[in-house]
């Protein structure tokens, strides 16, 4: 007589395997969430690092007033004058490109603040904010100094020579 599985033991591994795929499929939506936010995280550190290179590579023609340019806006800033109001951009893509199509989700949003120094010895000071939300357009709260809407956001302060 030949040895056999019974019905029972294969119904019974059927199970198991059944419960062991089930746990597996609900996974998936987590990790894509996971691998969502990761590559929204770096998008959104990459455009913090450009805004910080702009600001860092602004130049100028009369010695006191920088200026430079990040995805079609102007930065400017005057060593000794008063703080410029801060700058935003609400639809960025997760490469830094300003989304102009309407219909396309916008990603990112992007807010800077300069403080210039009293001098050109002196280094100045900025504040860049990324925010990303997949639901409603981060917005800043000035009063707070932070962002509402936003799944998330990250923040960095920069100190910066102006180039002459």
């Amino acid at each position: 007589m030949k040895k056999a599985f019974t019905l029972v033991e294969v119904v019974l591994a059927l199970g198991i395997i059944s419960f062991a795929l089930l746990a597996v499929v609900g996974l998936l939506p987590v990790g894509l969430k996971s691998v969502k936010n990761a590559n929204e995280n770096a998008g959104a550190a990459n455009v913090l690092q450009a805004i910080a290179a702009s600001v860092r590579s602004a130049t100028t023609t009369n010695s006191t007033t920088f200026s430079s340019r990040f995805a079609g806006q102007d930065i400017s800033y005057s060593i000794g004058g008063p703080i410029p109001p801060g700058l935003e951009w609400p639809d960025l893509t997760l490469e830094g490109i300003r989304e102009v199509n309407t219909s396309s989700p916008r990603r990112l949003s992007a807010r800077l603040d300069i403080y210039p120094s009293a001098s050109l010895i002196i280094p100045s000071r900025g504040v860049v904010s990324v925010a990303w939300s997949a639901q409603a357009v981060p917005v800043w709260d000035a009063n707070t100094q932070r962002w509402t809407k936003a799944e998330g956001s990250i923040t960095s302060g920069i100190q910066f020579l102006p180039k002459q």
